[in-house]
């Protein structure tokens, strides 16, 4: 019985240590085994989807800028990942969904850094409009919204209307 005891305690110990020593290990590095994209004919986008302005984003004000880590094998994007965590979730998202429609030459191969930069002008319009994307690929895009005037939440009688006529 003692026998079992000490196997167990041993094989828990060598479990515990080989758990612990794992989840200490760094992180690969991104893309590690995969050449940079060279500026030569490999880092040529051939499609690209429109990227997009989140809706909610630019009700809300927000704006901002996302850095991604893309990682390329046979001209298609196959993960992308945020340089941080400290860029703002919904700006990220977006960019990320945008990325993954990329694709390079056939057999490109590689990694490469991409910013995406939400502006938002300062006059308000009051409809809708299209954005200003610029994109200089596979570096940078350059996404630029207009905000929609916010209604009048509190407009009716009394407010600054006109008040009816006492007659």
């Amino acid at each position: 019985m003692r026998a079992k005891i000490i196997v167990m305690v041993v094989s828990l110990g060598a479990w515990l240590t080989a758990s612990y020593s794992q989840s200490n290990q760094q992180k690969p590095r991104f893309g590690a085994g995969y050449e940079t994209l060279t500026s030569s004919h490999s880092d040529i986008v051939v499609h690209a989807d429109v990227p997009l302005y989140p809706q909610l984003a630019v009700q809300a004000r927000v704006s901002g800028v996302v850095h991604l880590h893309v990682l390329v094998d046979n001209g298609v994007v196959t993960k992308a990942e945020p340089e941080t965590q400290e860029q703002i979730e919904p700006l990220v998202a977006a960019a990320t969904e945008n990325v993954r429609t990329w694709r390079f030459a056939s057999g490109a191969k590689g990694t490469f850094s991409v910013t995406y930069k939400y502006e938002l002008e300062k006059v308000e319009v009051p409809r809708s409009v299209n954005p200003q994307i610029v994109m200089h690929l596979p570096t940078s895009v350059t996404i630029t919204a207009w905000p929609v005037e916010r209604a009048c939440l509190d407009c009716g009688p009394g407010s600054f209307e006109s008040k009816p006529d006492k007659r």
